[in-house]
């Protein structure tokens, strides 16, 4: 199962796992609340996916941990993860990972899911 950061738009970082049973796409939506669009970033070994929509949802303000991470503007929830050489999304490298603690990122002990992070930070997307 694929493992990836979860990073959201108040600095709140969380692994989350993929489910058995859900696509990486499906997980990566749940995770950034729509569709996923990939930002580019040569500073940090990871493949950064946000909302391509995020700057049209009011509730979304900058992620000012992401956008340090990428040294880019990012708004929304951020989602890292690794990528193969055939460019199928994989789980985060351990290494990037520790690269972030070290430089100071706090990460939740927890590992969750995406829906429980999509029902804990995304709440505005899901009560239709």
């Amino acid at each position: 199962m694929n493992q990836y950061l979860f990073i959201d738009q108040f600095g709140d970082a969380i692994i989350v796992r993929q489910e058995p049973t859900e696509t990486s796409l499906r997980c990566l939506q749940t995770l950034v609340g729509g569709l996923i669009q990939l930002v580019p970033t040569d500073r940090i070994r990871a493949d950064v996916f946000v909302n391509e929509e995020g700057l049209f949802f009011p509730q979304f303000g900058i992620n000012l941990t992401a956008s340090y991470i990428t040294g880019r503007q990012l708004v929304g929830p951020a989602v890292f993860a690794g990528s193969n050489k055939d460019g199928d999304t994989i789980s985060l490298y351990d290494n990037t990972l520790n690269k972030l603690k070290r430089e100071g990122l706090l990460i939740h002990d927890e590992v969750w899911t995406a829906t429980q992070v999509a029902q804990e930070y995304l709440p505005f997307i899901n009560a239709e």
